[in-house]
Order: structure tokens, then sequence, then C-alpha cells
């Protein structure tokens, strides 16, 4: 079975012009949202719609998102922590150890509410390539998407691990998107930026959807 690329996201795929260099275009992108919570769920998918997305596909527990992968050619994963019946580090180990899954290398964003150290260095020990924290804003998933596009890592197949390398830390955001106020160097890639305004959002969206 043939394995697909390393990063589905590609920088030609998730396009950034010089003119505006926080635009992005998803349209062409699949993206999968694994999460119980419809209305988690569906803030998300509303927040990838208002960034031109037009395929988003919703799970609720591992059986349908496994079955939604199988079934759909899925670019990108955002997935519960908390994902039934297994939680969604298990699902994503899942995904990374069997290496006849045509997917296992897909960008995998783990959502979660419990930001303590171990949850987050469970999440990048079992593959997940960022941590994002819940609820999700548009400027936190913007800058992961950005951040998985503009700055591919390698995978690492091992005894142990299989995953992008885990010696990963935030210290500057790619090809010219600003640093917010407050927003620090982080390790693994968590995402604890401020909380936008109704203004802020409106802004982003109109800079998105010129893309």
């Amino acid at each position: 079975m043939r394995q697909r690329s390393s990063f589905c996201i590609s920088p030609e795929r998730l396009l950034m012009t010089e003119k505006q260099k926080t635009s992005i275009n998803i349209r062409g992108l699949t993206f999968l949202i694994a999460d119980s919570n419809a209305y988690f769920s569906s803030l998300c998918h509303s927040i990838l719609r208002g960034f031109g997305a037009t395929r988003v596909v919703e799970a609720r527990d591992a059986d349908d998102a496994r079955k939604a992968l199988v079934q759909h050619k899925i670019d990108l994963l955002l997935c519960d922590q908390r994902l039934p019946p297994g939680g969604g580090l298990e699902f994503t180990r899942w995904i990374r150890s069997d290496p006849t899954n045509e997917f296992r290398t897909i960008p995998i964003l783990i959502m979660t509410s419990d930001t303590r150290s171990t949850v987050v260095a469970n999440a990048r020990d079992c593959g997940a390539n960022m941590v994002l924290v819940k609820p999700v804003s548009p400027a936190s998933l913007y800058d992961r998407l950005v951040w998985i596009a503009f700055n591919p890592r390698k995978f690492i197949d091992s005894k142990d691990y299989f995953g992008p390398d885990r010696r990963f830390k935030i210290e500057g955001y790619p090809n010219g998107v600003g640093r917010r106020a407050g927003d620090k160097a982080v390790d693994l890639g968590t995402a604890t930026g401020p909380a936008l305004s109704q203004s802020d959002i409106d802004a982003l969206l109109k800079a998105t959807r010129n893309g």
C-alpha cells in the first residue's frame, strides 16, 4: 500500500502570498474533526469554514473516525484528547503505529482542556504534531495550520516511536505571521494565545477570505 507523504499540507496547497502573508488557502483540503462533544466539534467546523474549508468531516468516536480515515482522503485530523472509547491519544497511537495505514503520517492536532505538562508530553509521545487548548480560537488554529505547512518536521521511525520529530520548540512565527501580545516561546506547540475580540476575529476571517 502506498504511504502518503509525511505532511499532506504542503506550502503549494496551503498558500501564503507575499501580499497577504496572513492568508491561507485550505479550500482543497479535507479535515476530520473527531470529538464526542457536538458543540466543540461544531465550533471547529465553523472556524474551518470561515477559513475557506469546503470539506470538513465530523466523527463522534474512534470507530467513526477510523471509518472516515478509510473512506475519505483526510489531510488533517483534529482529535479530542477524550475521544471515546479509548481516548484521542490512543487513537493517535493507533494511526502512527500501523505501517499499513496510508494515513499514518497525516498531521494530527490534539485538542484538550487539560493543559498539564504530563498530558501535553503524552500527546507528543504518541505522535501528535501539536496540541490545541480548548476551547479552540480561530487564531490558535490558524497559527498551527501555518506552522504545519511551513515548518514541516521529519518523521522519526524507531523501535519505540513513529511520528514527527519531538525535538520541537516554537521560537517565532513563520513567513511574516505576527506574534501577538502574550505569546511566548513554548515547547510542544501548545496553543495558549489570548482570546480574540469580535473585531479581531472578523479581521482574521476577512484576511483569509481574500486569499
